[in-house]
């Protein structure tokens, strides 16, 4: 569902407006980084919201090196017209890529910022709550 807001509120206005100036092959390039900046943008705001501490903008930056990889791989494929390699090749590349650089890049902010405790403790309180409520006795 994201992805097809996204197309439609970000990349296919970008899409048509540069394609007057760079012509339609870079002009779909231009349009997916726009998205991947925008989505960048609205994580690194429910990032604000979930730890209410300015932003880093390594979220940012993790999503928008996302979308440079994006555009470099259309890019690749359309101008050699590579022929795609295996499935898990191709998977076992995607999975190293986004977990060295969401290690790199997204969860440092997580840490540094004990959401991973707040989250926990907030779990357990949710857990006693079920006990409390589930398993009351009328002794």
């Amino acid at each position: 569902m994201v992805s097809a807001v996204l197309r439609s509120t970000v990349h296919i206005p970008v899409q048509r407006f540069a394609t007057r100036f760079l012509g339609s092959n870079t002009a779909v390039l231009v349009g997916v980084m726009a998205s991947f900046l925008v989505s960048g943008l609205m994580h690194e705001l429910v990032y604000f919201y979930a730890i209410r501490l300015p932003p880093t903008w390594e979220v940012t930056c993790f999503v928008v090196l996302h979308g440079v990889a994006t555009v470099i791989e259309i890019a690749v494929k359309r101008t050699l017209r590579w022929r795609p390699s295996h499935r898990a090749v191709s998977g076992l590349g995607a999975l190293a890529f986004v977990s060295v650089t969401g290690v790199w890049l997204f969860l440092p902010q997580l840490l540094r910022n004990n959401v991973h405790e707040r989250t926990i403790s907030e779990c357990l309180l949710v857990i006693d709550i079920a006990k409390l409520t589930l398993f009351i006795s009328y002794a």
